[in-house]
């Protein structure tokens, strides 16, 4: 590999912020609609005071609402090109009444865990690799584009947790180990050579600035949907 031809450049990666996928009774709200919280809003304008001074030549979100408002915090005003792409989408859930109820805490909790699994699909949606496929296609494209040195791309926990996991070169089964926090922030710089993407290293991971230390954070991503889920059931 001729060294001079490589080039590195920097992706800023961002969950959104808070959001509530349930009502008060575990009741689903629709994911493709569901807007920040107060506690989301909160989030992600904390996250905007730390990248206020950063420049940013691409800017990627997903095209559902709370992505797209956790830009709009992040940016404060800053006018910059944004592509919406529904490729960033969150990966697709099932229907959770279709799970038997004897096996919605393992299957929940234990859905990134499973998700290398010959067929294995998100709480019986869409497929796991189907869904990796259609994120690294993402950022191969971005990797094509000359036209940039940081990027910030501002989407979704499993979309971030498939991007990392690239670049350690873990792939789909090590997904598990990024937990990705609301409104956090991984920074990630990719190599690339004659627009292909060679290599990632990760300089900042899961980075929340409204609590850096992260006081009272214990329960996995997995294990607070299950007991959003369940409010009233065991915990996870």
């Amino acid at each position: 590999m001729n060294a001079e031809s490589l080039r590195r450049r920097r992706c800023y990666l961002v969950r959104h912020g808070h959001v509530d996928y349930f009502d008060d009774q575990g009741r689903p709200l629709d994911p493709r609609s569901v807007s920040l919280s107060r506690r989301g809003v909160e989030q992600a304008s904390a996250l905007g005071q730390v990248l206020q001074g950063t420049r940013f030549d691409r800017v990627l979100v997903s095209d559902y609402p709370r992505a797209q408002q956790t830009l709009e915090l992040l940016l404060a005003g800053r006018e910059r090109p944004v592509q919406a792409l529904a490729q960033l989408r969150e990966i697709r859930a099932g229907r959770l009444r279709d799970i038997p109820p004897l096996s919605l805490r393992e299957t929940v909790v234990d859905a990134y865990r499973k998700a290398a699994a010959p067929g294995a699909s998100f709480l019986g949606g869409e497929r796991w690799s189907d869904f990796s496929e259609r994120v690294l296609a993402a950022m191969d494209e971005l990797a094509r584009d000359d036209s940039w040195e940081r990027a910030l791309i501002v989407s979704h926990d499993a979309v971030n947790r498939v991007v990392l996991a690239w670049a350690t070169g873990i792939g789909l089964a090590g997904i598990s180990a990024f937990e990705q926090d609301p409104a956090c922030l991984n920074v990630l710089d990719i190599d690339t050579q004659g627009g292909q993407l060679q290599d990632g290293f990760i300089r900042t991971l899961n980075f929340t600035p409204y609590n850096p230390d992260k006081a009272g954070i214990h329960a996995t991503v997995m294990e607070g949907l299950y007991r959003a889920i369940q409010p009233h059931g065991p915990a996870a």
